[in-house]
C-alpha cells in the first residue's frame, strides 16, 4: 500500500491502527506495544509510542497499561456543564442503557448523607443501590440517597426501571435544575469487584453527586463508582 509522504510517519501508524480497531482487526482487550509496531513498520519506538499516543488523545480507544496499550470500546464523554441522567447521556451517545436494583431500604441519615441532602442527622432517608449497564456491559454501582417523601414513588418502581430521574420527573414532576459533583477515584472493594466483574482494588471513577430541583431543595445524594473504561467527563468554560 502507498503512504501519503506529506503526513508524518507516526499520523500514518496512527491512522492505521484506528483502521484496524474501527474495522474489527483489533478487539477490546487486545494489546500493542511500542517494540512491536516499531517492528512491524520499520520505524524508531520513539516514533511508534508517538502513534499509539496519538489515538489515545484523539480516539478514546486505547489505554496505557505499563508497557503496552491496550484497546477498548471509545470512551463516550459525558459534559459536567449539562444536566443529563445516565440513561439520557447513553442514547444520547448510542448506546441502551439499563438498570437493576440490587436493594432499597429505609434509614436513618448519616453525617454524609445528612450533609449532601441538607437534612438533620438521623433523620429519616430511603436508600437505593442499583447497578447500571451500558449495552448488557455492567459499568456503574449507583449508591443513592432520597428524602422519604420519595419513598413511596421509589419503592412502587420496577427492579429493572431504566431510568429513575425520568420517573420521579414523570410522576412528581420533580426535574433536575442544578447538580454538584466531586469526582475522584477509589479501589474496587470486594462488592463493587463482584458486580462489575473486575478484581478487587482495580481502579474505579467515584462521583459524588446532589441533585436539586427548581425549588433549590436537594432532591437525591449519591455516590457512583464507574468503570473507568466507560466514561470520560468533559468540562468547558468560556470567559465572560
Amino acid at each position: 500500500m502507498s503512504r501519503d509522504v506529506t503526513v508524518p510517519r507516526y499520523e500514518h501508524i496512527a491512522r492505521e491502527i484506528s483502521r484496524r480497531i474501527r474495522d474489527g482487526e483489533l478487539r477490546s482487550g487486545d494489546a500493542l506495544t511500542a517494540t512491536g509496531l516499531a517492528a512491524e513498520h520499520g520505524v524508531a519506538r520513539g516514533t511508534a509510542r508517538h502513534a499509539l499516543e496519538t489515538v489515545v488523545a484523539e480516539e478514546g480507544t486505547l489505554s496505557r497499561v505499563g508497557a503496552r496499550w491496550v484497546v477498548h470500546e471509545c470512551i463516550q464523554p459525558q459534559r459536567l456543564d449539562s444536566m443529563m441522567s445516565f440513561a439520557q447521556w447513553a442514547r444520547a451517545t448510542g448506546h441502551v442503557p439499563s438498570g437493576r436494583m440490587i436493594r432499597s431500604a429505609r434509614g436513618r441519615a448519616t453525617t454524609h448523607e445528612a450533609s449532601g441532602l441538607g437534612v438533620p442527622l438521623r433523620s429519616p432517608v430511603f436508600r437505593v443501590e442499583r447497578l447500571r449497564a451500558l449495552d448488557d456491559r455492567p459499568v456503574l454501582v449507583e449508591r443513592t440517597t432520597y428524602p422519604p417523601r420519595l419513598a413511596g414513588t421509589l419503592e412502587s418502581l420496577p427492579p429493572d426501571t431504566p431510568s429513575v430521574m425520568a420517573e420521579l420527573e414523570a410522576r412528581l414532576g420533580i426535574r433536575v435544575a442544578h447538580a454538584e459533583l466531586r469526582i475522584g477515584a477509589v479501589g474496587a472493594d470486594p462488592v463493587d469487584a463482584e458486580l462489575l466483574d473486575v478484581a478487587r482494588r482495580s481502579p474505579l471513577v467515584r462521583v459524588r453527586r446532589t441533585t436539586r430541583g427548581d425549588d433549590g431543595v436537594a432532591f437525591e445524594h449519591s455516590e457512583d463508582r464507574c468503570l473507568p473504561d466507560a466514561v470520560e467527563f468533559s468540562l468547558v468554560e468560556s470567559a465572560r
